[in-house]
């Protein structure tokens, strides 16, 4: 954690970045008169006295200072520039003034993703908050699926709705040692209902040098949460926490949002996939993708099988051994000559395919897409994410609601 700060606040960095953010920073932690360096000071090079004061070990500078630079570092990157600016032309916020026509450079350090993460952190914090949401949205590429027993279910989020859940996410967070902090923000996003939850994470203790002796230092960094809903599917995403807490944040979800406590209890509301389809079709499966005119090709690129028996005095399957396959050009194929064979107790348990996708451009977008059932599905949430859930389901992959399932947990 001290290193990825070091390699932020690196020379290039202090070399490039304008003094007067650098004072607006050290401003929010130092007051009259006990900053480290004196800004006001017109004859001081205060880069080279930054370069001093960032060059010492990291527990030796302001706690608050880190918890900036951590945020800061979190959106200085393309992508975080990406989602910042993505964020201001929605809310239509102008980042800085028009450019100087008399400008002789063509790549202004002001514009690097560094830099603009700072001013935006300083002079547009909202804005910077809500990016930082947008980031921890799509930054999962594994997320606990949960699906309730019916469609077409609304969330009814009020701000009295948001404290109590809020309240009980934090008590959740507390419990596991991750700190009382829980920071709660909504988001609606075509027909998605969103939540974001900031809390803390457990405490880390790192080493650091400090001067010619070692030092241990305790942190706690800032986590984010996501929470996707579909009410239309009645389909419930969660990433970025715990998996022993997933399973207690959908019910808190349910119970708070959607006022229908057990929505997602029960062992249906995991059960989400199945690969019989493909098992039934053997090597010779393929996607049909021709319903989406987005999607150029799929290719299934690694598979697992497993070999089960039954075992007469357990009165259950036993599993024996796996039989794994990788190949760019086609996994599947290679059951041909395998000793796995779909109708003497094998089964497949896992795929992973690769989506390839028109974008505009001579060489296809690419999404690499892992599926475990009954309810892994993995791969980075891109603007291809519906084409994706759609591409599983018409090929009999995706599990149809039960309609005849009711919640009784809250019974």
């Amino acid at each position: 954690m001290a290193g990825n700060l070091k390699k932020f606040v690196n020379p290039r960095f202090l070399k490039t970045i304008d003094p007067k953010l650098m004072r607006q920073l050290f401003e929010r932690h130092f007051t009259g008169g006990t900053a480290p360096i004196d800004f006001e000071d017109e004859g001081a090079d205060l880069r080279s006295l930054l370069a001093e004061y960032f060059g010492q070990p990291v527990n030796d500078w302001s706690v608050g200072l880190v918890a900036d630079l951590h945020r800061i570092a979190e959106l200085g990157t393309s992508h975080g520039l990406e989602t910042i600016l993505s964020a201001a032309r929605r809310q239509q916020i102008t980042l800085f003034e028009p450019t100087n026509p008399d400008q002789v450079s063509d790549a202004p350090a002001e514009q690097d993703p560094k830099h603009i993460a700072l001013h935006v952190y300083l002079h547009h914090h909202e804005l910077f908050e809500v990016a930082a949401d947008q980031m921890a949205l799509r930054a999962a590429a594994a997320m606990a699926e949960f699906r309730g027993p019916e469609r077409d279910v609304p969330s009814d989020f009020t701000e009295e709705v948001g404290a109590a859940f809020e309240a009980a996410a934090a008590a959740l967070f507390m419990q596991d040692l991750q700190g009382g902090y829980c920071r709660i923000a909504p988001y609606e996003e075509d027909d998605e209902f969103n939540l974001v939850l900031s809390h803390g994470a457990p405490v880390k203790t790192t080493p650091v040098v400090a001067g010619d002796r070692e030092e241990i230092i305790t942190v706690r960094a800032v986590k984010y949460a996501a929470l996707r809903y579909d009410p239309t599917e009645g389909r419930l995403l969660i990433g970025g926490v715990l998996k022993s807490q997933q399973v207690e944040l959908a019910d808190l979800f349910a119970t708070h949002v959607l006022g229908r406590p057990g929505f997602f209890a029960g062992d249906h509301a995991r059960d989400l996939y199945t690969l019989d389809p493909i098992s039934v079709a053997g090597p010779d499966f393929a996607f049909e993708h021709r319903h989406d005119e987005t999607i150029h090709s799929v290719t299934i690129v690694s598979a697992a099988a497993d070999l089960f028996e039954w075992d007469e005095e357990a009165q259950a399957s036993r599993h024996l051994r796996s039989w794994v396959t990788k190949d760019i050009n086609g996994a599947l194929r290679n059951f041909v000559t395998s000793e796995v064979d779909f109708r003497q107790g094998w089964r497949l348990g896992e795929i992973t395919f690769r989506v390839f996708l028109h974008v505009g451009k001579k060489k296809p977008a690419q999404s690499t897409v892992r599926l475990k059932p009954p309810g892994t599905l993995a791969f980075r949430r891109t603007r291809f994410e519906k084409s994706i859930h759609m591409l599983i389901a018409r090929n009999g992959l995706e599990k149809d609601h039960d309609s005849d399932l009711v919640v009784e947990a809250a019974e």
